[in-house]
């Protein structure tokens, strides 16, 4: 129940994500950084299970109690869209390493993967010594949430995949930061600082049952968030 209420809480902030956590945004002058041709994509800081919420449950008006209540029903929801994806074979954490890849190479860039060990949901405090890894710099992803969510009930405000992630990029010789920017897929309000992804009209389900009924549908929607947000990241490197 308390890893389900922390995540409810990560929900509730990703409207203001950037504002709240005054991230920087720093743009990747490549110009000035020609050598920079090889990146190492470090294990991202990202939760196995997605998140479908309602941004409206009916709890929200009854204090503690009805926190308690939406957490329930949050925990819910998130173990069958988690029975949805297994059954489906889709693993969110792979499908993003995947695209990030494939983002990144579009922009001719060769790409390895970094074995990563996280603590918190967030971006790193230190990076790898220069010269562990063959890599000229190395992209730091913290995906804050993923999943589904709607922002009240009825046909008007249909469930719509979603992603909240923070990235950064660091040159490996002295971890001196490239690039930094916050990158948010379907944002419940947008965030100034921040690059805000409209959402796939194709992927859209009126309630959680209309979700659960359509899996194939249901899984493409957030492959498809998780592939523009990397695109996204992919853009802000090239």
């Amino acid at each position: 129940m308390r890893r389900t209420v922390q995540r409810l809480l990560a929900c509730l902030s990703l409207a203001s994500l950037a504002a709240c956590a005054s991230p920087p945004e720093i743009p990747f002058d490549h110009a000035s950084n020609p050598s920079i041709k090889s990146i190492g994509v470090l294990q991202p800081a990202m939760s196995p299970g997605a998140t479908v919420w309602l941004a409206s449950d009916v709890g929200q008006s009854f204090g503690l109690i009805g926190a308690l209540v939406d957490a329930g029903m949050q925990a819910n929801r998130d173990k069958k869209f988690a029975a949805l994806l297994a059954e489906q074979g889709v693993r969110p954490d792979d499908v993003f390493l995947s695209d990030i890849g494939t983002a990144l190479t579009t922009h001719g860039y060769s790409v390895t993967r970094i074995p990563q060990s996280r603590s918190t949901m967030d971006l790193l405090k230190t990076y790898p010594s220069p010269g562990v890894y063959a890599a000229d710099a190395y992209l730091d992803l913290a995906v804050v949430n993923y999943g589904y969510v709607a922002a009240g009930i009825g046909d008007s405000t249909p469930y719509r995949p979603f992603v909240a992630m923070r990235c950064r990029l660091v040159r490996a010789s002295d971890a001196a930061v490239l690039m930094e920017d916050t990158v948010v897929y379907n944002p419940v309000g947008p965030a100034e600082k921040a690059v805000n992804i409209a959402p796939d009209p194709t992927f859209a389900f009126k309630d959680f049952d209309t979700l659960t009924g359509d899996p194939v549908n249901a899984a493409r929607g957030l492959n498809a968030a998780l592939a523009s947000t990397a695109t996204a990241v992919g853009t802000l490197v090239q």
